[in-house]
């Protein structure tokens, strides 16, 4: 049996070939919704490649900070609701660890190149 590529390896030749062979031929509106358009294929396949265990260890630690068990939806809206009540701040113990980590793995997915991104991976690689 003939194996395929991957999903993510195929998406990523359709980004491709919007990019360099018709962004060029398009003008205007339609030249940017294509170059969003691959931009969005980029990152549902940088989304896809993330390891299940981050998902895993968001939603362990926002079960640590709000003290409930749910999906990471739910307790994600759980603790802004505690945040935005004054109940927990900064100085809660693992708050700014845990923003940390999440907004590092959205930037990995939505925005890796980023140069300020780039700068803290440097930074915590030098720890």
């Amino acid at each position: 049996m003939h194996d395929l590529p991957d999903s993510t390896d195929m998406l990523a030749v359709v980004a491709e070939f919007l990019r360099r062979e018709l962004v060029p031929t398009l003008e205007g509106s339609l030249a940017f919704q294509t170059r969003v358009a691959a931009n969005v294929i980029d990152m549902a396949c940088r989304q896809w490649q993330q390891p299940a265990e981050l998902a895993r260890q968001e939603q362990q630690q926002l079960e640590r900070l709000t003290g409930e068990r749910g999906d990471v939806a739910t307790l994600t809206s759980a603790l802004c609701q505690r945040i935005a009540a004054g109940e927990v701040s900064l100085s809660t113990p693992g708050l700014n660890d845990f923003l940390w980590f999440v907004t590092l793995n959205k930037v990995a997915v939505d925005q890796p190149r980023y140069a300020a991104y780039q700068q803290v991976l440097q930074r915590l690689g030098d720890r």
